[in-house]
């Protein structure tokens, strides 16, 4: 049995924590990922947005379970499913298969891993209507990112494009190391070096992805990584991307 890096855990785990009137995360437990051959401890989170009717979006679902789904159902019902980038579909089945009205989506390098009927997010107006959230798919090839905005707590909401990992807490040195030698580590947010890697190719679509979220103006961003960000988020935004 494989022996987790340890990143300490964002409390309280597996359970809806309000954010702003109609959206929440949830934290979820680690899962590992490798870097330079190293397993690198990685904490998860979900955002769930109630829309008028309602009903719930769930933005990177952390692992399912029947507590968290009660939990959830006293918010609203789950309608709608986001695997948001080409990463993050690890628990879109067991909720689809849990909530099998709701309708899944994903960008098109998730959507090929993801076994639920799956609607394929593209920059297309009908496409992004019936995900139900502004959204603007950022394509940079084997890597697709949908960022969203939840408008009335002017909340960006960013997966993989912007990481702040805390590297206070992560228990090994080494992990520490890696994970700043990555780029990845607060305070100041920025995409992994894989990521900013990839976007060599593809600056033009950075850059659009880049104004849109500006053009939002959020004020806060939840992020799927590390500690998300309550003020100051266009600055934050600024900073994360200089190197663009």
């Amino acid at each position: 049995m494989s022996v987790s890096p340890g990143y300490a855990p964002y409390e309280p785990q597996l359970r809806p924590i309000a954010w702003g009137e109609n959206i929440w995360i949830v934290e979820g437990p680690e899962v590992t990922y490798r870097l330079a051959g190293v397993p690198i401890p990685c904490p998860t989170r979900m955002t769930v947005v109630r829309n008028d009717d309602g009903s719930l979006l769930l933005h990177s679902p952390v692992c399912h379970s029947e507590q968290l789904s009660t939990a959830l159902a006293a918010l609203g019902t789950i309608t709608k499913l986001v695997a948001p980038n080409s990463y993050h579909y690890l628990h879109i089945d067991d909720w689809a298969l849990a909530h099998a009205s709701a309708a899944v989506f994903a960008p098109r390098t998730a959507a090929k891993n993801v076994k639920a009927q799956c609607e394929v997010i593209k920059n297309d107006p009908d496409v992004l209507s019936r995900v139900g959230l502004p959204s603007k798919l950022i394509d940079l090839g084997n890597f697709q990112e949908v960022v969203f905005f939840h408008e009335p707590s002017r909340t960006l909401i960013v997966t993989d494009l912007m990481q702040n990992f805390e590297a206070s807490r992560a228990s090994r040195r080494l992990t520490r190391f890696l994970l700043k030698a990555g780029g990845a580590t607060g305070p100041s947010g920025q995409p992994s070096l894989e990521i900013r890697h990839a976007a060599r190719k593809h600056k033009s679509a950075l850059g659009e992805g880049i104004q849109q979220m500006l053009d939002w103006h959020p004020e806060q961003i939840i992020l799927s990584h590390g500690k998300c960000y309550r003020s100051d988020a266009v600055r934050e935004l600024e900073r994360a991307f200089a190197w663009h």
